[in-house]
């Protein structure tokens, strides 16, 4: 299953015509996010990874740890698949002042922009995942936002060569799920 994606993301590509969209913003957002604020410590979340093509969806738990150390946010993230597959990630975000990051993670590309985006976080990257053929290079563009009820969410869409082939919905908290 894992090997599909960037088979997918490639077939999708050249088959269809578009342009990403960035994710809209999450209705009744509360109050703006701060990276060190809201993930410092523990924070859990529950989501899935959606393929827009074949509707192959993927769920996953991750627990995600977060502070500030020398002169960066670092977030770790221990992904579990349904499926047993489990990860680690692990951001590292550099201020750059004016609500704005800098981020670095093993499996991006460069550099994340982070910047926020009146009471949202947005992040725009590049992943090469793995795949039977060799790594295929997706964009990600994130958008998290904090809910009426308290609760982050993030919402990204995944595109290749500019098409939409994904999508991932996330929802954090502070207890386990």
């Amino acid at each position: 299953m894992r090997a599909t994606l960037p088979t997918f993301a490639l077939a999708a590509a050249i088959a269809l015509a578009g342009c990403a969209t960035r994710p809209a913003s999450v209705e009744n957002g509360a109050g703006p996010l701060a990276l060190e604020r809201d993930f410092s410590g523990r924070t859990y979340a529950t989501g899935y990874f959606s393929n827009t093509i074949t509707g192959l969806r993927r769920d996953f738990k991750v627990t995600l740890d977060g502070a500030s150390q020398g002169g960066a946010f670092v977030l770790t993230e221990r992904f579990v698949y349904a499926d047993g597959e489990k990860g680690v990630k692990t951001w590292r975000f550099h201020s750059l002042g004016d609500g704005r990051y800098r981020g670095t993670r093993e499996d991006v590309v460069g550099f994340a922009d982070v910047a926020r985006d009146g009471a949202a976080i947005r992040l725009s990257y590049d992943v090469d995942l793995p795949g039977d053929g060799g790594p295929t290079r997706v964009h990600f563009e994130d958008i998290l936002v904090r809910t009426a009820n308290g609760k982050v969410v993030n919402n990204a869409v995944v595109s290749k060569f500019g098409v939409p082939v994904g999508v991932v919905d996330l929802r954090f908290s502070r207890n386990p799920s």
